[in-house]
């Protein structure tokens, strides 16, 4: 497999490794940095980056297999999506006893869901085309949020608390989503 490397340089302290898809990866690094230091760098890192690209080839070919998502069928998936996530998202700030802001639904390139401090929640709307377990998986994450901002062992506990197959839902997503994800043209 050949990879192409970029390199860009900025005002950044550390050096960071990035996929771009398609066999390319982006190499983050300071000014001043030596082409010595980089290489060292990316040979540290050559492990993490030939795994992480099969995987993301697995994705593509997996992807292309079931085909890109006309516009129409986009289209759709977010008006199911403005429909059922906020019924989920009530059912559950219910359950788990939490208040919550707007929530905004999108078609993102890398994530699933947020929750800001205001308790304002954004979800990906691909999430509908789950399963319902995935789906309520990530409402669930980003509600307990509202009591936990960050990803500690007491924001994991409450989760399992609510949701105790939330690690195999986790697995589910972290092995599946790309798909998911690649089957759209951002």
């Amino acid at each position: 497999m050949e990879i192409t490397y970029i390199i860009q340089k900025s005002r950044r302290r550390s050096i960071s490794v990035s996929l771009l898809g398609e066999n390319r990866v982006l190499v983050k690094a300071p000014y001043g940095i030596s082409e010595g230091k980089v290489q060292e760098f990316l040979l540290s890192k050559k492990d993490w980056i030939k795994k992480h690209l099969e995987k993301q080839n697995q994705e593509e070919e997996k992807a292309a297999s079931l085909g890109l998502l006309s516009a129409d069928e986009i289209k759709e998936i977010r008006k199911k999506a403005r429909k059922i996530i906020p019924e989920r998202v009530d059912f559950w700030a219910k359950k788990i006893g939490v208040t919550y802001g707007k929530i905004a639904i999108r078609l993102q390139s890398s994530r699933w869901g947020s929750c800001s401090s205001k308790g304002n929640l954004n979800f990906n709307c691909l999430l509908v085309i789950m399963p319902e377990e995935i789906l309520d998986s990530v409402v669930v994450h980003e509600l307990c949020h509202r009591r936990h901002m960050n990803h500690s062992k007491e924001f994991y506990a409450e989760i399992e608390r609510v949701f105790p197959d939330y690690k195999r839902c986790d697995k589910w997503l972290k092995e599946n989503g790309g798909v998911y994800l690649k089957r759209v043209s951002c």
